[in-house]
Order: C-alpha cells, then structure tokens, then sequence
C-alpha cells in the first residue's frame, strides 16, 4: 500500500545570503566539465546547523522566491511532496559520527539542467560543512564503474549516484553497501533493490504522460510528429517514452492516425534538439507536432523551425528558462505547450538522504516526487526574463547565487 509523504518546510524570514565572488555560470561550468577524473574534495565553507536532512522547499506553482519560503542564508526550503514506496530503511548499520565524506558520482553534465543540479549539491554540501567528492562519466557506463570504484577507495562514508544504467553499477553499489557505505540514487533508477539504500526521483511516467496527452489532443489524435527524445539506454527516457507508446494505444483508433516520422535522441540538449529538429525539418516537409522528452530541446526546436520559414506546430517542453521565455514570447501568436518540471535540487536532497542514513535515521526506500506542471494559463509565473536561458525553474539556490550564475 502506497501512502503519500508531505514533508513540511519550516517558514523562517527571507533573508538573503551575500556569497563569494568567483563562481563560474552554468554555461562555463558545462564546458569545462565532461568525463573528468574523480576531482578533489569541495572545501567545506557556510557550515552550520542545518534545518536537518529532508527539510525542503515547497514546490510552488510559481517563480521562484514566489511564495515560497526561505532559511535565514537565502536558500529556499521546499516541501517535498511525493509518494512513497511504503518501505522503510533501517540505516542503524551506517551510523557514525562525523565529519563525514561524501561521494558524487554522475553520468554527465551534457546539458544545463544537470549543471544546475551539481551547483545545487555542492552548494547543500558547503552548507552543511560536507567533503563532497565528485566524479562525472562523461555518459560512459564503464568509466562510471570506476568512477565508484576510485570514490570508494578514497573512504568516503556514503555514495551518491546519479546512474547512467538501470543494471551496470549493481556489482559495485552492492560491494559499497557491504562495506557499510549507504548508496543514495536518484534522478535515474536501478532495478534491482539490494543494490541501493535509498532512491528519490520524479514521475517520469507521469511526465512522459502529461506531455503526450496534451500534444495528442492539441492534434486530434491524428498527425505526423516528430519524436525528440532523450538519451539512450536512460531509464528516463524507458520511462517517457512508455507513456507515449500507452497515451498512443490509448487513442480510439489505437494509435492508427498518428505517424512518427523519425525519432532523435538528444541528450536533453539544446544544441542536439536543435541539430536534430533541423534534420527533420530538411527531411519532412510536413509536421504537425513535436514530442520532446524535455529538457532543453524544446527552445532549439523552435529556433529551427523559425530559421526555416515553417509554421510554428504544438512543441512539448519543460522548466528551462530558455524555453519559457519563447513561449511566453510567442504564446500572443497563438503557440500552445505544456512543462512538467524535474527539481534541481533533487542533488541535494539525496544529500540530506545521505545524512538521514549516517546519523542512523529510518528513511524511505523509494520516494518519487509530484511533478509540478507549467500549462498555458501559468507560463508567465515561471518564465524568469531577468536569467539567462540556462537557468532552470525549482531550484533551491539563493536569489543572490541565482542572480551571479544566471542572471542578464
């Protein structure tokens, strides 16, 4: 029996941090990243009593600082709202005093949302005074094996995973967990359940839903479409791209009136969205609807059908600024879309989760937060025209920060 988790976040005065200079954008942070080696520790800066692991911000149908709430360094603490596996963890077997060290280790940073999400881990780690050890795959499975494989050598008390595989890493998180070390996944799941402590993620499912079904209705249920979707092998995309193939069964004809012309896998990547909606475009001249599996693809679709003189079509996207802020623009002309949203600051959540386990606290096995949904009648709330389009909406970062990284 599934039961539903509502974290409440403690409402405290909005008083903004002032941080150091010195912090590179999400675009530097982009290019200068990649497959790189297991980097050195983040220094430990800003610690303090935290508001304990799992405090959070609520997520708002809203800009962000609209409404919500704030702790007295400017972070803002969202309420996590989700549903929860109804399993319990008991981590007394993990339980030690700290200082404590704490392993990273990611697929990649081949998009600015990902970007955005390791900024919003290393800053919780600075926040809650944590040697935060990282390592990026650069997307290749076999580097992020060893990738783990260097983490756990360097002691670290507990891993963080953001997998590129639902079955690669099992061997190695399973040795990890043996060890004593807990093992947080998140943003991308694993199959098989002995290989991690804990997982918290959204409903990509539900994405993958909301988004179909308003394209599908936006069409008649009858069309030609191209497919954007998102990497390949990721259970994201698995996932998004079921409840495309079940919101098309679940047509009247089953499915019969719609073509897919071609399907493209981006990486949730701007630049490949729009590389890859050019080909389409040189490729078919007539498309009635665009599917993407979010992420940044959405906005370089629409630069590649304007740059070719072709009438704006449906186009389903999600919270990257870059994206609402040409819906926002073009919303006057008539363009229609829809934008479930991923939290960055899932990074540091899994953070807190870490803490939760090393403290011996009982935590929840699966976690799969709501996805809060930007529709026509909203865009404006979400829409951030001062930030630059590489800035994405839920995140949990100080407006100062905000304004430093992103900010025109």
């Amino acid at each position: 029996m599934k039961k539903r988790v509502i974290v409440l976040a403690v409402v405290v005065m909005m008083v903004l941090a002032v941080f150091a200079t010195g912090c590179t954008t999400a675009e530097q942070a982009a290019e200068g990243s990649g497959s790189a080696e297991t980097s050195a520790p983040v220094a430990e800066e800003s610690a303090q009593e935290s508001s304990g692991a799992g405090s959070t911000q609520k997520a708002t149908d809203g800009a962000a600082g609209d409404g919500s709430a704030a702790a007295a360094d400017g972070f803002v603490d969202w309420e996590v709202v989700g549903t929860a596996s109804g399993e319990k963890v008991d981590t007394t077997e993990f339980k030690k005093d700290g200082p404590y060290k704490i392993g990273f280790s990611n697929f990649s940073v081949d998009n600015t949302w990902r970007v955005q999400m390791v900024t919003e881990l290393e800053e919780e780690a600075k926040r809650q005074g944590i040697e935060l050890y990282e390592a990026d795959a650069g997307g290749d499975i076999s580097k992020q094996i060893s990738d783990i494989q260097d983490l756990l050598a360097k002691g670290i008390d507990a891993l963080l995973l953001a997998p590129n595989s639902p079955t690669a890493t099992n061997v190695v998180t399973k040795q990890a967990i043996a060890q004593g070390i807990p093992v947080i996944t998140f943003s991308s799941q694993i199959e098989d359940e002995t290989a991690y402590t804990a997982y918290i993620g959204c409903d990509d499912y539900d994405f993958g839903k909301v988004s179909a079904e308003f394209l599908l209705d936006k069409i008649g249920g009858k069309g030609k479409v191209v497919v954007l979707s998102g990497m390949a092998g990721n259970d994201i995309t698995a996932q998004r791209t079921q409840a495309w193939e079940d919101a098309l069964a679940a047509l009247p004809d089953g499915g019969a009136g719609i073509e897919v012309l071609a399907e493209y896998f981006t990486d949730w990547d701007y630049a490949k969205g729009k590389q890859a909606m050019e080909t389409a475009l040189a490729a078919y001249p007539e498309i009635d609807a665009v599917f993407s599996h979010g992420g940044a693809v959405a906005q370089g679709a629409i630069e590649a059908m304007q740059a070719a003189g072709r009438d704006l079509v449906p186009i389903t996207g999600e919270t990257n600024n870059g994206f609402l802020k040409m819906w926002l623009n073009l919303k006057p002309e008539g363009f229609e879309s829809v934008g479930p949203g991923y939290p960055s600051w899932i990074g540091g959540e899994a953070l807190r989760i870490a803490l939760k386990c090393l403290q011996g606290e009982e935590v929840d096995k699966s976690l799969i937060f709501e996805n809060s949904v930007v529709t026509q009648d909203t865009v404006e709330e979400y829409a951030r025209p001062d930030l630059s389009d590489s800035y994405w909406g839920m995140s949990a970062l100080p407006e100062s920060l905000l304004q430093e990284l992103y900010g025109e």
